[in-house]
């Protein structure tokens, strides 16, 4: 874009297209986009928001508006140094009215770059007599259109690519909220039922076996023969003796 841009500025102006513009670059403007060029606080984005930039006839007749003031005041700038322009404009503003142009038409060349040419371009192409500027504007300008396409093409792969990932990262945070679902459920419902089960059993006792264990309840055989014996030897036993 930039090497046909350049080719096409050093092509002179044609003399037919300057003797069918108006006198005055705010005639060619219009008054809504004259105020905004000379405004104190000049922003050229406003002054692109002030048309519709989904219809692009309505950007190529802004950029042919424009382009056509700057040749004006370009001419008014070379031939009439040390004179007014009719509304009062000293010399200096209207080189500063030139340059916010230009740099209205370099933002419309960055932000549409597929726009068709303006009535300015045409005409310079056809009236040109410069051969090397012919070839160099031609070839620039297939370039350009090529890597238009190239990179809109790019565009439109790196968009699907983008809305491919979403969908997946989106169905796995489905799924992955799924699964923690269900698993809580489960938990909860685990717990409800063995709150439910330990509500219906009864109390039991505990039995002395359960406690000190079966071996230690019965009494030892040997235990109880001894102690048996023990009492038969009392039985027998002599009297106490008298002093």
């Amino acid at each position: 874009m930039a090497i046909n841009a350049n080719v096409l500025m050093e092509m002179e102006v044609p003399e037919s297209y300057t003797e069918s513009l108006p006198k005055n670059g705010k005639s060619t403007l219009g008054d809504s986009v004259y105020r905004l060029i000379t405004d104190d606080h000049f922003d050229p984005e406003e002054l692109l928001r002030s048309v519709d930039s989904s219809d692009e006839h309505s950007i190529v007749d802004l950029k042919n508006r424009i382009e056509a003031s700057a040749v004006i005041w370009q001419k008014k700038m070379t031939h009439n140094k040390d004179s007014k322009l009719p509304w009062g404009h000293s010399h200096e503003k209207r080189g500063m009215f030139e340059g916010r142009a230009e740099n209205v038409l370099l933002l419309i060349k960055h932000r549409f770059p597929g726009i068709a040419q303006s009535a300015l371009d045409i005409s310079k192409i056809q009236c040109n007599k410069d051969v090397g500027l012919a070839i160099l504007e031609s070839y620039s300008r297939t370039l350009e259109s090529l890597a238009f396409t190239v990179m809109s093409r790019i565009e439109d792969v790196l968009s699907a690519d983008l809305a491919a990932r979403d969908l997946r990262n989106t169905e796995s945070m489905r799924i992955a909220a799924s699964l923690a679902s269900d698993d809580t459920d489960k938990v909860v419902s685990d717990a409800k039922a063995e709150v439910e089960k330990t509500g219906r059993m009864e109390p039991v006792s505990p039995a002395l076996s359960d406690l000190v264990g079966p071996k230690l309840t019965k009494i030892s055989p040997v235990a109880t023969k001894r102690f048996s014996y023990l009492e038969n030897l009392g039985g027998t036993r002599s009297p106490i003796a008298r002093h």
